[in-house]
């Protein structure tokens, strides 16, 4: 079974991660403070490595654990708010942000990313489909300013964006306008950013759309061949 560590002082983040990994099949275990988490990683493996950036000097935690042998191959998160800084983080060697305020329905989503990255087969549960659909993004409060990106899968709740480096917000609510393949109505929609990767992926969860728009997205997403449809796609 594979196992993951998780580091943070807070009990309510250690139950919500702990009920994220749990639906991956994956053993969590949970400590409060460094010195027992550093303890731990050099007697065992770990497959990940969760840090929240409540943890004092989080990062210097991290860069130490990734230099054992049990961590080097782990994947690396990062639990952090919106406004971290994400050149800085992602150069301590994080692979993956998920971003506060966490729910279990966003640990989820975030933890879609590290399903791949962990080699794991992904989950039946929800049908995605991988599409290269453009999608122009922007921040709710700055309408207008849109950045071109790709949709690289697709659900009826979120989806997962290619975009380039320092294109997508990290913060605030998004405002997404795109064309479903074989029709001509664009559909907008607004979404929160839950999760980004260090190479240029992130996924978002539909906050609002138009009824019509969910309808067609809905009979859209039934028809798609099953070889293309997957539980999730993060990459």
């Amino acid at each position: 079974m594979l196992r993951s560590l998780l580091l943070t002082r807070d009990e309510n983040t250690a139950r919500i991660v702990a009920r994220g990994f749990k639906d991956l099949e994956v053993d969590l275990q949970h400590f409060p403070d460094t010195e027992t988490a550093l303890v731990h990683a050099t007697k065992q493996r770990y497959d990940a490595i969760v840090v929240d950036d409540q943890i004092e000097e989080a990062h210097v935690v991290l860069e130490k654990m990734i230099t054992l042998p049990g961590c080097s191959k782990s994947v690396r998160i990062a639990l952090a708010e919106p406004v971290a800084n994400m050149n800085a983080v992602f150069k301590t060697g994080t692979q993956v942000i998920i971003y506060k305020p966490l729910s279990i329905e966003r640990v989820r989503q975030g933890l879609r990313a590290v399903r791949n990255l962990m080699g794991r087969d992904r989950r039946r549960s929800s049908r995605r489909v991988r599409t290269m659909i453009p999608v122009r993004v922007s921040p709710r409060q700055a309408r207008g300013a849109y950045k071109q990106m790709l949709l690289a899968d697709l659900s009826d709740s979120g989806a997962a964006i290619h975009a380039e480096a320092g294109d997508m917000p990290v913060s605030g609510t998004l405002n997404l306008e795109f064309a479903l393949p074989g029709m001509t109505e664009i559909i907008h929609a607004t979404a929160e950013l839950v999760w980004q990767d260090d190479e240029g992926a992130a996924g978002v969860r539909f906050l609002d759309m138009p009824s019509y728009a969910r309808k067609n997205l809905m009979q859209w997403l039934k028809i798609q061949p099953t070889d293309r449809a997957t539980a999730a796609h993060a990459k």
